[in-house]
């Protein structure tokens, strides 16, 4: 994996929450500046070039009509010869956070799907209840299908990337450009998080009209009339971009258009601390930086803000990037290093692996603190006991060490160092594959949709095997799963080419034409 200089790069994942090039940068007049006419003529030639790009986004060549190019816009990703022409995809320090994001995101899809199918795998391992004796629910096992604790883990991914443009800018002393950078940021989160979820929402309420969308834990309330629905609908989306909701940091508000967009509000709560910490620590020292950062998390977890203390703590993650980078620490480094025994610094890599593995094996375990009967399973009834009080219920508890665990897993793989045969960190190796990036680019849009395909279809298929034999059961699991998969990654893929991306660049459209200079 190539290691250049990040300060000259960044990934994919980066790029999506800060532009490269700033938002002052060539800019357009301002608003006030402008007609009413030549604003509505732009928005015309936006929605004509989003319309052309139906046509145009997967067009072969230059002989295909815009109906063909429709069509293969409609064709999944994955299936479709490899463009040779194209360059290939580069790696970057940061692109095994992608590759995690993507592979997180594939376990919330499964870990809905299990639900559903084998609701009994959530209780944990030989909890005293019947059913609770399965190799499936061993700890480790469980890791790919414990959705709960995937979330945390892109909390702290968000918190790094949100911030790891601006502590750049910090550490470079370029503010007239932090402030660009925070200005932008803040102003297009919004539409960057809630125009694709406004999509995928008004389709479940189409499925939903058609009779289709069954069994879902928040069903929407059946309206009068379709435009009732609508009403419905939209106002439940005002409720959902409520960034102070469940600010106790318990309660969550589950929309009926999709229960699993529970996480969205704290998602957008999140930015906007990470967005305010940063303009308020823009001029501090890198050692006041660390302090501060350092107390801000203590302080977050103490007081039961778990989702803040994971933004927080992704933050102060990518300035520990940032000072192992640094030159003059690495010289401070090497001069400390005559205090290490000899016999230590020969087996450093040894001694590292060693570490980072050990941390990665206990966050994974912690990661599977099951979501049922934790206090009563063998491997997790001693963490049960050695919470801290002021996380009082079942679900704080388990979210606790959810939190734990994600933190221990993450910077595990920071700091895994690489081999003699291949320089790549060890830990971060699985998550810079070619499918573990692809799931990546999709994991926003199968988030958002896969529990349409869960209610649609997956529900109606489990009711008709369900009362049959375990052979034939475990058949119509397969085939479920099949069809579920087929499904969800199709749907995921079209929409993350057709919505997703073009919501990004909607939303940086929208920022460069209301912007001054």
């Amino acid at each position: 994996m190539s290691r250049e200089d990040p300060e000259k790069q960044s990934s994919p994942l980066l790029d999506e929450y800060h532009d490269i090039e700033s938002v002052s940068g060539p800019s357009s007049p301002s608003l006030e500046d402008k007609t009413f006419q030549q604003f509505t003529l732009d928005a015309g030639i936006l929605s004509n070039q989003v319309y052309d790009s139906l046509g145009n986004l997967y067009r072969s060549t230059s002989n295909n009509t815009g109906k063909t190019g429709f069509f293969l816009a409609l064709f999944p990703s994955f299936l479709r010869a490899k463009d040779e022409s194209k360059p290939k995809r580069r790696l970057y320090p940061t692109s095994y956070l992608d590759g995690l994001r993507g592979v997180a995101a594939f376990i919330v899809w499964f870990h809905h799907f299990v639900v559903i199918w084998a609701g009994f795998l959530m209780n944990g391992w030989g909890s005293l209840e019947e059913g609770s004796n399965h190799i499936l629910q061993w700890p480790f096992i469980r890791i790919v299908y414990s959705g709960r604790g995937m979330v945390t883990i892109f909390f702290i991914i968000s918190g790094y990337v949100l911030s790891y443009k601006s502590l750049r800018q910090i550490r470079n002393r370029q503010f007239e450009g932090l402030l660009d950078t925070l200005a932008s940021a803040t102003f297009r989160r919004g539409l960057r998080l809630f125009l694709p979820i406004a999509a995928s929402t008004f389709l479940t309420l189409i499925v939903f009209r058609m009779g289709y969308y069954v069994a879902a834990p928040t069903n929407p309330t059946e309206q009068p009339t379709l435009f009732l629905q609508i009403y419905d609908w939209f106002w439940n989306m005002v409720l959902l971009s409520n960034p102070t909701d469940g600010i106790d940091g318990n309660s969550v508000y589950a929309d009926p258009y999709g229960y699993q967009l529970w996480t969205i509000p704290r998602e957008f709560r999140g930015s906007f601390v990470i967005y305010l910490t940063l303009l308020g620590l823009a001029k501090t020292t890198q050692v006041w930086r660390l302090i501060t950062l350092t107390s801000m998390v203590s302080y977050c977890l103490y007081v039961v803000q778990w989702d803040l203390f994971l933004f927080l703590i992704g933050m102060l993650f990518a300035e520990f990037q940032f000072v192992r980078e640094d030159p003059n620490m690495a010289g401070k480094l090497h001069a400390l290093s005559r205090f290490v025994p000899q016999s230590v610094l020969k087996n450093k890599k040894t001694i590292m692996h060693t570490i980072t593995i050990s941390m990665a094996i206990l966050g994974v375990h912690m990661l599977t603190f099951p979501d049922e009967l934790a206090s009563t399973s063998p491997g997790f009834y001693w963490m049960h006991d050695w919470t801290p009080e002021q996380y009082d219920n079942v679900a704080l508890i388990q979210k606790f060490w959810l939190c734990m665990g994600s933190v221990l897993l993450v910077l595990a793989m920071n700091f895994s160092p690489g081999t003699s045969s291949n320089p790549a960190p060890v830990l971060q190796r699985l998550f810079t594959t070619r499918f573990a990036q692809y799931l990546a680019n999709i994991s926003y849009s199968m988030y958002i949709l896969h529990n349409i395909v869960l209610y649609t279809v997956v529900c109606r298929m489990y009711w008709y095997w369900r009362d049959m034999s375990i052979g034939w059961y475990t058949f119509g699991f397969v085939e479920s799963l099949v069809v579920y998969a087929m499904i969800s990654f199709w749907l995921a893929d079209v929409f993350w080419r057709l919505v997703d991306d073009k919501s990004i660049a909607l939303a940086k459209w929208v920022a460069d034409k209301c912007f001054v200079e």
